[in-house]
């Protein structure tokens, strides 16, 4: 752990992997070991010491959280999707008190440009500004938030799309937009969309942001530089 702490993973998942053949069932040795593979990129270690804890404690939310993680990153599309009904399931059970507090997990983590970002769904969607993804941007420490891009449907923004758009839409469905939030107060929005983007549609525009291969359609800007609409910019 103090390995973990300095963040020498490697050197720390070769103690837990010693730990483990002394004590192959131990709860935090099979998190922790599981948790310093996913650093030092050996996700299909992961997975295994995720599997083998899960069987040992199936209602350890934060573990199946953990293999929709490490599922995504192997590119294990049917197996993250398994695990995250599961985690649905087990938070409508209500038998986890733990879970049963939480508004959101986190359903992956990646780099791009170097930037760590952990991308959080929400577990209800509801509200007059309901919410389905947040992707948390984290400064070059890694330690705190720098801006976020969520994925949302307001209650507002429907009601006037549903009442100018043409053709009108079909009932029932929404109009969702992906916007980024930034230190300074300003906002932009990077695209409109009838009907939820899945996931996989979602992360794929945030990584266009990051990579500067894809421009805000329009933006509020208090005072300072930041993104604008490309009207605004021509």
């Amino acid at each position: 752990n103090s390995a973990m702490d300095a963040k020498k993973h490697s050197e720390a998942l070769a103690s837990y992997r010693e730990g483990l053949k002394i004590l192959p069932d131990d709860p935090a040795l099979l998190y922790n070991g599981g948790f310093a593979a996913m650093l030092t990129g050996d996700d299909t270690l992961a997975a295994e010491l995720f599997v083998r804890l899960k069987k040992l404690e199936p209602e350890d939310w934060q573990v199946r959280a953990k293999l929709i993680q490490v599922y995504e990153r192997l590119g294990k599309i049917n197996e993250r999707d398994t695990e995250r009904d599961e985690l649905f399931a087990l938070r409508k059970k209500g038998s986890v008190a733990d879970l049963n507090e939480q508004i959101e997990y986190c359903r992956d983590r990646f780099f791009i440009g170097g930037r760590e970002v952990m991308a959080l769904e929400l577990f209800e969607f509801k509200g007059p500004r309901g919410m389905r993804y947040i992707f948390r941007i984290l400064d070059e420490t890694g330690e705190r938030e720098d801006f976020r891009i969520s994925l949302g449907s307001y209650d507002m923004t429907n009601a006037i799309w549903q009442e100018t758009a043409k053709p009108k839409p079909a009932k029932g469905v929404r109009l969702f937009h992906l916007d980024g939030y930034f230190r300074n107060g300003a906002h932009a929005t990077y695209g409109m969309f009838p009907g939820e983007p899945s996931y996989e549609a979602t992360k794929k525009m945030v990584i266009e942001i990051l990579e500067k291969r894809a421009e805000p359609i329009s933006g509020t800007i208090p005072g300072a530089s930041t993104p604008q609409s490309k009207e605004n910019q021509k």
